[in-house]
């Protein structure tokens, strides 16, 4: 019996089915590990918004920085709800953070390091940037996934870049 130049033999239509196996098993391997990824960095960067948008509020109580640590709901460090931002309140956070950095994280409700950059960018020279308050640990270098929320508000009339960074 002649078998010469069959294509469907035994051994192709193995190796077919084992290729098939791997390939789906490789996809179906990448779907798993990508899902893993957004799942977690997901939720830091949702945190990350919520902590900036809270930020640009007045807080509650709004005077919160003339009340006692236990009277705090939330932090804020505008005026109001106009995006304008209140050297105050800026400063009772930077201070806040530099004291006690675990209980500032705890009423921000940021569930882990954070770092919140205001900074005024200077259009003249590109790239470059006037920073105005750093409140919290800036990021390691060693830190795999940081989460970042920028938002535009106002200081002083001038525009300002307030940057929340969140990492673990």
């Amino acid at each position: 019996m002649n078998m010469k130049g069959q294509y469907f033999s035994f051994d192709a239509i193995i190796a077919t089915v084992i290729m098939v196996l791997a390939f789906s098993s490789l996809i179906a391997y990448w779907h798993g590990a990508q899902a893993v990824v957004e799942s977690r960095t997901d939720d830091r960067l949702a945190d990350a918004n919520r902590i900036a948008e809270s930020l640009l509020s007045p807080g509650s109580p709004v005077d919160w920085e003339s009340r006692n640590l236990d009277e705090i709901r939330q932090i804020g460090i505008a005026n109001g709800f106009n995006n304008q931002l209140d050297w105050s309140k800026v400063d009772k956070l930077k201070e806040f953070a530099s004291i006690n950095y675990e209980e500032a994280g705890n009423l921000l409700r940021a569930g882990g390091e954070y770092y919140i950059l205001i900074e005024r960018t200077n259009t003249a020279a590109l790239g470059e940037s006037e920073i105005i308050a750093q409140i919290g640990n800036p990021h390691p270098d060693s830190a795999v996934y940081v989460a970042v929320a920028n938002r535009g508000a106002t200081l002083d009339g001038r525009p300002v870049r307030m940057r929340v960074f969140l990492w673990k």
